[in-house]
């Protein structure tokens, strides 16, 4: 192989693990970016499904409903930790099973979050309906 294929070749190649990449990080932060605010812009009534595909990535569920069209399920749970010592620092957490390593007091705090998004579709697999429920407790 010369050095102008071949520099040709590695140029093809990185293009290729490059694009690879990003398309694996752009599905990732489809789920992450599940809010009920992304929600209320993206998805619109009569908008055909492969666009809340591209919006929103693939259900969590799908299922048929009793006239035969899909409905479609987006789940996201997540959980937040916060730990703070008395005098406002963050406690330091051993890799080693020995916990906290500080001379003061602390208290965690945890909270869960859920959103539950139901997208109904029509007989031509347009968006018929829009529904969600957020929690935090």
């Amino acid at each position: 192989m010369t050095t102008g294929k071949l520099g040709l070749f590695i140029a093809t190649w990185m293009t290729l693990c490059v694009g690879c990449q990003s398309v694996q990080q752009s599905n990732s932060e489809k789920v992450d970016r599940l809010t009920v605010g992304v929600v209320q812009k993206e998805i619109k009534n009569g908008m055909p499904s492969t666009d809340v595909v591209a919006a929103l990535g693939s259900p969590n569920i799908v299922k048929t409903a009793p006239s035969g069209n899909e409905v479609w399920v987006y789940d996201k749970f997540s959980k937040e930790q916060v730990y703070q010592t008395s005098g406002g620092t963050l406690g330091y957490f051993s890799g080693n099973g020995g916990g906290i390593v500080s001379a003061e007091q602390g208290s965690s705090q945890v909270s869960s979050n859920t959103l539950t998004v139901i997208i109904k579709f029509d007989q031509l697999s347009n968006v018929s309906s829009i529904a969600y429920h957020r929690s935090k407790f």
